[in-house]
């Protein structure tokens, strides 16, 4: 790997490895959601966190905040082009995690 590419490539293990950042990007691998669903789906995150996690992930261009014009106002998050390009890199890392769990479980 050449010196060029650590920058970039430490930045985007900065912003994707970030506690509850690939949870977050798993939930909407499966389409748009609002803040409550996503908040159900990940148990353990404050609210705080998670906006917080959706702020980071906006700013990147990874996540897109869509509200819709209708009456009561809607609030959607989804993944961007970018952001669903991403969906590889999470399925490889899942793939990792059962072998690596598997691995390291205690024998019995």
């Amino acid at each position: 790997m050449g010196e060029d590419t650590k920058p970039d490539f430490h930045s985007a293990i900065e912003l994707i490895g970030k506690r509850w950042t690939g949870l977050v990007l798993w939930q909407l691998l499966g389409g748009p959601l609002r803040f409550n669903e996503l908040r159900e789906r990940i148990p353990r995150i404050t609210d705080a966190m998670l906006s917080q996690r959706l702020k980071e992930l906006e700013g990147a261009e990874v996540v897109e905040r869509l509200v819709t014009v209708a009456r009561p106002v809607e609030v959607r998050y989804a993944l961007t082009p970018v952001g669903t390009k991403l969906e590889p890199v999470l399925d490889a890392v899942l793939t990792w995690s059962r072998e690596w769990a598997a691995a390291h479980r205690p024998p019995g």
